[in-house]
């Protein structure tokens, strides 16, 4: 079983003896999308899902960080129930395909990671644990 390990020794790329992300692979996808990547979608990594962008069971997809992207439980669900795809380029750059009966030429989006800025409810550290202020002269 060809398995890729992080520098920590989590397993990143479990190719398909497990269906399910690890919380090492979840972590890494989150650090990567930022929360979903449906372009208007403003949801965190903590309301999300690890979607196989070749299908599981359908395409005998891989679990594996690159083939899984963040999606809220909506977008998830249209991309299972609606026809929706979502591919990857040789840039590494995710695109998400409405099926035909949405756009006849089906023209691919753009998924981009999102900012802090873009998401709601974004992760705020505690107050003892902010940077302590600097004292100026």
């Amino acid at each position: 079983l060809p398995v890729l390990f992080s520098s920590t020794g989590q397993p990143l790329n479990l190719g398909r003896d497990e269906r399910l992300f690890t919380r090492a692979q979840r972590l890494a996808i989150s650090i990567r999308d930022g929360g979903c990547m449906e372009p208007d979608c403003d949801r965190p990594p903590s309301w999300t899902e690890i979607h196989h962008i070749r299908h599981w069971k359908r395409d005998h997809g891989n679990t594996n960080v690159a083939d899984g992207i963040l999606l809220c439980r909506r977008g998830h669900l249209r991309v299972h129930n609606e026809g929706w795809e979502i591919t990857r380029d040789h840039h590494d750059q995710y695109w998400l395909i409405p099926p035909p009966q949405i756009d006849p030429d089906q023209t691919p989006r753009l998924m981009k990671p999102k900012t802090r800025e873009q998401i709601t409810h974004p992760v705020t550290l505690p107050h003892e644990l902010e940077p302590a202020a600097t004292a100026t002269g």
